[in-house]
């Protein structure tokens, strides 16, 4: 099990960080505070990755 950071998430989502906190806010995306750090486990990242590019293009139109 991978653990990724904000940066991590946000450039494999292609999404910004107020954005990320959107969807760890709303529950969509699990995370864990380490050493006063946010976390996010690879495999619940890769979980939302259809989802959340699925709304990003629906806002495109």
């Amino acid at each position: 099990n991978r653990w990724m950071d904000n940066q991590e998430v946000c450039q494999q989502l292609n999404i910004s960080p107020r954005t990320l906190q959107t969807l760890r806010d709303n529950g969509t995306l699990a995370y864990s505070h380490i050493n006063h750090k946010v976390f996010y486990r690879s495999e619940d990242v890769l979980r939302i990755v259809k989802p959340v590019k699925g709304k990003l293009a629906d806002k495109a139109v």
